[in-house]
């Protein structure tokens, strides 16, 4: 009986890790400042209206990624390719593997706090994937 109370209390006070740790699998690279918006920044510059004295933010430039900041990193990996399985010979007569592009645009990213957490689970929510072997991993 004191056994079985001692495993529930275990149970109850024993918490899972957060993930720290995700592996994203984008359709393309151009999905990426739509699907990691909250990586984007964008610059804005305050125009002041003389007549009316009102002022308004208007975008200035492009928007750009920012792969690292406070409590997150982003690896973008991009392409990855795989052997086929054939090989191939150059022009000096030294073989190498031929490989193609698998499909999907492919980044990793680190958390280190809860700053971006929603945003990063709901990524991983739409776009994780469990590779069996990582071709990039955190170290």
């Amino acid at each position: 009986m004191e056994e079985q109370i001692i495993e529930e209390v275990l149970e109850e006070v024993i918490v899972e890790p957060k993930k720290t740790d995700f592996c994203l699998k984008l359709p393309s690279e151009a999905d990426m400042p739509t699907a990691l918006a909250d990586f984007y920044k964008q610059e804005y510059v305050t125009v002041v209206d003389e007549e009316t004295g009102e002022s308004t933010q208007t975008p200035e430039g492009e928007p750009y990624f920012v792969a690292y900041g406070a409590g997150y990193a982003v690896d973008v990996i991009g392409n990855i390719h795989e052997p086929t399985g054939v090989i191939l010979t150059n022009e000096e007569g030294m073989e190498y593997p031929e490989t193609a592009a698998l499909d999907g645009w492919h980044l990793n990213i680190r958390l280190s706090g809860d700053s971006h957490r929603e945003a990063v689970e709901a990524l991983d929510a739409a776009y994780g994937v469990t590779p069996n072997s990582p071709s990039r991993v955190w170290l």
